[in-house]
């Protein structure tokens, strides 16, 4: 399995490469993944790759998901009675992707074609959504650059979230490429 050091570097060539103006949308994802035990490595020391973003000549912004669905659910009209009935939530997983989409979209109109939206946190979402629904749903309106901090595995360009679910396709570019080891 990578190191915090493989994907680092892997994430550094990368964004050192010129970027095309007519990069189609999944050409724009990259997303980072990582051994979930790296989970808290990664997200500690995301500066790192905002470092090697800015030394590339471009900007940094960052989105953490990790306490987003904390934040949305203690703010919905149905809180205590979710709390005391948690499978009626399985009802309110559309609304709820719907929500992270026009999170996302909102952040990503902020940005410009230089820039890089760092995604962090996705494994919070486990269970609540897809982070395949969420790339797909927003692809179209990434200006530069969006990565998404990934725990799981990428093998064959299927990735699986917390190496538990069935794994997807998705044409965005891995980072790293393939494992190091």
């Amino acid at each position: 399995m990578n190191t915090f050091d493989d994907i680092l570097s892997a994430y550094t060539r990368q964004v050192q490469l010129p970027w095309a103006e007519d990069t189609p949308p999944a050409g724009r994802v990259w997303i980072v993944w990582y051994d979930k035990a790296l989970q808290r490595r990664f997200t500690g020391r995301l500066g790192e790759f905002e470092n090697a973003t800015l030394s590339a000549g471009r900007s940094w912004r960052q989105l953490s998901l990790s306490s987003w669905f904390g934040r949305w659910i203690a703010k919905h009209e149905f809180f205590d009675a979710l709390v005391n009935q948690p499978r009626e939530l399985r009802g309110l997983l559309p609304d709820i992707e719907s929500e992270l989409v026009s999170t996302l979209r909102q952040t990503l109109q902020q940005c410009t074609r230089n820039d890089v939206l760092a995604v962090d946190g996705c494994g919070s979402l486990f269970g609540i959504a897809r982070v395949s629904n969420l790339i797909g749903r927003v692809a179209d309106v990434i200006p530069g650059r969006l990565i998404i901090g990934f725990p799981g595995k990428h093998s064959g360009g299927v990735y699986r979230l917390l190496d538990a679910r069935d794994g997807w396709n998705y044409h965005a570019i891995p980072i790293p490429p393939e494992n190091a080891a």
